[in-house]
C-alpha cells in the first residue's frame, strides 16, 4: 500500500516499512541508487511496534525516484508526523539548518553567503528586497540562530544596516542573535587577531590575498611600509615569517591599539612599528618620522580601496628612489576594472615624475558591487630620471 500523507512545515515526512523490510530498504538505496541522500540525518529514525519511520527529505522530486524503484515486494508509507531532533546534530548549510522553519514567501532572503569573525558572524539581507511584514523581524532572527547552529563557534551575530562609510570605514551593526558582544579573537593563516567589529575594520574575504602578499618574494632586511593597517593583518601575516621591519599606520586610535596588542599576540620573525597617525602628516617637513623614511621603503601596502590613489603621493616620497614593489588595491568600476585602475594609477605616478617600471600581476580580488570590482595591481615603480 502506498499512501502520501499531509506534510506542513511543523512536521517532516517518513517513510514507515515493516521492521524486518527495514534493512533491504537501507541496501536498496546503498547498492541501487548510490549517493542518493534521501535519509533526513537531522532527525531520529523511530520505531513503532512492528515498524520502523526513516525521516527523509523534502525533495518530490527525489523521493518519486526511490519510491517508483524500490522493491515493489516491499510495503511502505509516506507519513508525516512530528520528528525528533538528533542530539548535537551538525547541520552542514544554513538552508539546511532553516527547512521547515522559514515560509516559503521569505525563502528567496535567506543571504547565500555571511561573514564570520572569530566567534561573530555578520550577515546582510538583500536590501532591494521590500518586506512590509511585522514578523519578519522574527524570521531574521531564526536566520541568525540558523548560522550558530551551523557553526558552533558563533555566538553572537550582527546584521549589516550600513554600508562601509567614514575615514575608519566602519559600518552600522545591530545584534540578532546572542550577546552584544563586539570584541572577538579571530584567527587567520596561523595568525592571532583580536579586534572589534565594530570600531575597526577587517574583512574575512581576504584571506587569500593576505596569504598571497606574505607568500611573496620578501627578500631578508626589506623595509616596508603598511599605509593603512588596521589591526595588522597585512603585516603580522608578513613578520610572521620575514625578517623585515615594517612601519604599519592607521588613523583610527581603537586599530592602532588592537595593532599594538596583536604585534604581541604573536610570535614574529621581524618587526613591527605601529603608528597612530594620518598617513599625510609624513609628507610635512618638520615630520621627523617622514624625513627618517624618506625614499627608504622597499615594499608598500596601499589597502584602502576606496581612496587609495590620493595617497600617491605618500608612496612615492616613501619608495626607494632606485625602485621598490608597491601593492595597489583600488575599487574600480566595470567594463575592463584593471584596465581603468592601472591607467589611473600609471597618470598619478607620472605626475609625482615616478613611473611604472613592471607591473608584475593585476587582478580582481572580489566582486564589490553591481558596478564595480576590488582590483589589486603589484607593481615595481622608480623615480623618474
Amino acid at each position: 500500500m502506498r499512501k502520501m500523507g499531509n506534510y506542513n512545515q511543523t512536521e517532516i515526512l517518513y517513510i514507515k516499512f515493516k521492521a524486518k523490510d527495514g534493512q533491504a530498504f537501507i541496501n536498496f538505496l546503498k547498492n541501487k541508487l548510490k549517493n542518493t541522500q534521501l535519509i533526513n540525518q537531522r532527525f531520529k529514525i523511530l520505531y513503532e511496534n512492528e515498524n520502523i519511520l526513516f525521516p527523509i527529505v523534502k525533495d518530490q522530486t527525489l523521493i518519486d525516484r526511490v519510491t517508483s524503484s524500490v522493491d515493489k515486494k516491499i510495503n511502505f508509507e509516506l507519513i508525516s508526523k512530528e520528528g525528533i531532533p538528533k542530539e548535537n546534530f551538525k547541520y552542514r548549510t544554513l538552508q539546511e539548518a532553516l527547512e521547515g522553519k522559514i515560509p516559503d514567501r521569505y525563502s528567496e532572503v535567506i543571504p547565500k553567503s555571511y561573514d564570520i569573525v572569530g566567534s561573530i558572524a555578520i550577515i546582510e539581507f538583500d536590501k532591494f528586497i521590500n518586506i512590509d511584514d511585522k514578523d519578519f523581524s522574527v524570521y531574521k532572527q531564526m536566520v541568525a540562530k540558523g548560522i550558530s547552529n551551523v557553526n558552533k563557534n558563533v555566538k553572537t551575530v550582527y546584521e549589516k544596516k550600513s554600508q562601509i562609510k567614514g575615514k575608519y570605514r566602519l559600518r552600522e551593526l545591530d545584534v540578532l542573535y546572542g550577546e552584544e558582544k563586539s570584541e572577538t579573537i579571530h584567527r587567520e593563516n596561523d595568525c592571532i587577531f583580536k579586534l572589534d567589529v565594530k570600531n575597526t575594520y577587517f574583512s574575512p574575504r581576504l584571506v587569500f590575498e593576505r596569504r598571497r602578499i606574505a607568500s611573496t618574494r620578501i627578500q631578508e632586511d626589506e623595509i616596508i611600509v603598511d599605509m593603512f593597517a588596521g589591526i595588522g593583518t597585512f603585516s603580522i601575516q608578513i613578520a610572521k615569517n620575514k625578517n623585515v621591519k615594517i612601519y604599519a599606520f592607521d588613523i583610527n586610535s581603537n586599530a592602532y591599539e588592537y595593532l599594538k596588542e596583536n604585534i604581541y599576540l604573536n610570535k614574529l620573525k621581524g618587526e613591527i612599528f605601529p603608528k597612530n597617525i594620518d598617513i599625510k602628516e609624513l609628507l610635512e617637513p618638520k615630520n621627523h618620522l617622514g624625513q627618517l623614511l624618506r625614499n627608504k621603503a622597499n615594499r608598500i601596502i596601499m589597502n584602502l580601496p576606496e581612496s587609495s590613489i590620493e595617497f600617491i603621493d605618500v608612496a612615492c616620497y616613501l619608495m626607494k628612489e632606485s625602485g621598490g614593489i608597491l601593492h595597489f588595491y583600488q575599487f574600480s568600476e566595470k567594463p575592463n576594472p584593471i584596465d581603468k585602475s592601472l591607467k589611473n594609477l600609471e597618470e598619478e605616478i607620472t605626475r609625482h615624475y615616478w613611473e611604472i617600471e613592471s607591473i608584475i600581476n593585476s587582478k580582481i580580488v572580489k566582486h564589490y558591487s553591481p558596478k564595480s570590482e576590488l582590483i589589486v595591481a603589484d607593481l615595481k615603480i622608480k623615480a623618474s630620471n
